[in-house]
């Protein structure tokens, strides 16, 4: 089986490729979150950023898959990047269609520039370290695959799930549902749509240069490759200096007159290996002529037996848990531009949040109720991106737990739905004078029907009207009673941050009353 595949290593290259790119668009994909926590758990695992700061957080089987990428990284060099990676294999799509438009084109030796990838990763990390997430989430390469899907495709898939739920319900078939479509705006989608043009334009034009550029992922794992035990080469022996391998390779890193390859910048798609017509690139242990390997067919393009594989960590990984604010959110007046975001339960704080989370919007796509929703700034310009809580365009489930058993990084912590119950993010507070009962003179009452614990409760008022009271000790922060709120332009009630999350009490459980006595027979 081992021999197989090292003789066919861009086909397992390929077909690896695949296995990982299609899985991991889908969990950004499903409309109906159908989708098992534990199978996100385990693509997610080998993805390196996330993995890295998970490893911070969460010690476990599924820090294993770093573990793997590592290892491999060790003795294969950068395998991840053309494998597991899905924005790797994003590009590779974007120049499989240069290739087939442009026949004629090849790639050149690129001398690579370590000032400014080295550089992004040394910033990434000295500013990851510092609590601030910004670098990695504009360049961090996981995230942003799965901001482009989430906010470009997701959307579009809902879109036609629910046209075909309208078509196939004339014929009385119901195994497609109208799913709500995800509120967006300008903010949230400006920086995916340039990120995409980005790095579309860079594949189509220069092959892998954002991965030996900007990615933070791409300087780690290089940096690691350069350890590596395992080398591709050029075998002066049989080289002829024909130059095939250099144009073929779309990591701009073989310099076919000098016969030297640049290992840290490749990314093990063995295209080289492939389109040597002599075996003058062979695949070697460092230092020695053993294990070489060549193409022993006529299309000879292979590359490195990888299972679990490929994702090391980029700078990232000096995570520390400062806090930023020791306090809850306090109400300011009426100024809610002020106030902080709601973070997701399990995230225990907003500062740890900030720190830790890549922005993909995983839990966003995820989230059943589609309270999750990607900020722009409003956790400040370290926390681009990050998914805060919206209660206008809905409310947190009391019963679920979704977003706390996906998350790749270990920003949103695992929680039973009895932990989640008691976890309060946030605290409910009532304006009187924006309230319809007040203000109109009016019965009401949503924000109290809508309430999973009863914090909102109906009081006596005026003549036979009531108006909402708070118990604070039992609100978890739900946002229910925001989300029902009828008054406009502003909610008379409202949830207010807590930045470091407590816990509620456990509300009261109301006996029912008897309905009828058991011992007589029954009416009818």
């Amino acid at each position: 089986m081992i021999g197989f595949i090292l003789r066919h290593l861009k086909k397992t290259r390929i077909f690896l490729s695949l296995i990982f790119f299609i899985p991991i668009s889908i969990l950004f994909l499903d409309p109906r979150n159908g989708i098992p926590a534990s199978v996100s758990n385990f693509f997610t695992s080998f993805q390196v950023v996330p993995a890295v700061l998970k490893l911070f957080t969460f010690i476990g089987w599924i820090t294993a898959g770093l573990g793997a990428v590592l290892l491999l990284t060790l003795l294969f060099g950068r395998v991840y990047c053309s494998t597991l990676c899905p924005l790797g294999t994003f590009q590779d799509i974007i120049i499989r269609i240069r290739k087939k438009l442009h026949k004629r084109e090849r790639y050149k030796y690129i001398k690579p520039n370590y000032t400014v990838h080295y550089g992004i990763l040394f910033v990434s990390a000295v500013l990851a370290a510092a609590g601030s997430m910004t670098l990695l989430n504009l360049f961090e390469p996981f995230s942003n695959f799965g901001r482009m899907v989430a906010s470009l495709a997701e959307p579009v898939v809902t879109m036609a799930n629910n046209l075909g739920a309208g078509l196939i319900g004339h014929f009385n078939l119901y195994f497609l549902y109208n799913v709500p479509l995800r509120n967006i705006d300008f903010g949230t989608v400006a920086y995916p749509v340039f990120f995409l043009l980005l790095v579309g334009y860079l594949s189509y034009k220069h092959g892998r240069l954002f991965c030996n550029l900007l990615c933070p992922a791409g300087a780690f794992l290089g940096l690691l490759s350069r350890l590596s035990l395992y080398n591709i080469i050029v075998d002066p022996e049989n080289c002829n200096h024909c130059g095939a391998c250099e144009r073929v390779c779309k990591a701009n890193c073989i310099e076919s007159d000098t016969q030297k390859i640049n290992f840290a910048a490749c990314i093990g798609c063995f295209n080289c290996i492939g389109a040597c017509p002599t075996g003058g690139v062979i695949y070697a242990r460092k230092g020695t002529g053993t294990f070489k390997i060549t193409d022993t067919n006529f299309t000879a393009s292979r590359r490195r037996f990888i299972r679990d594989i490929t994702l090391p960590a980029v700078g990232t990984a000096l995570y520390p848990f400062t806090v930023v604010d020791t306090s809850s959110a306090a109400v300011s007046g009426y100024d809610r531009s002020k106030d902080v975001p709601v973070s997701p339960p399990g995230s225990l704080s907003t500062g740890r949040y900030s720190n830790l989370c890549t922005a993909c919007n995983l839990c966003v796509t995820s989230c059943p109720t589609q309270v999750l929703y990607p900020s722009f700034l409003h956790y400040g310009l370290a926390g681009i991106f990050q998914p805060m809580m919206n209660y206008t365009a809905s409310y947190c489930n009391y019963e679920c737990t979704v977003c706390t058993q996906v998350c790749p990084t270990g920003a949103i912590l695992p929680l039973s739905v009895e932990q989640k119950k008691l976890v309060q993010i946030g605290k409910a507070s009532f304006f009187k004078e924006d309230c319809v009962v007040v203000s109109k003179k009016k019965d009401c009452a949503a924000c109290s029907e809508h309430c999973p614990t009863k914090a909102v409760y109906m009081v006596p008022y005026e003549g036979n009207l009531r108006i909402p009271e708070l118990n604070n000790d039992i609100c978890v922060g739900c946002g229910a009673c925001e989300h029902a709120c009828p008054t406009i332009p502003r909610k008379a009630i409202y949830v207010t941050s807590n930045r470091i999350h407590l816990q509620a009490k456990k509300p009261p459980v109301k006996k029912q009353e008897e309905i009828f006595d058991s011992s007589k027979e029954f009416p009818f």
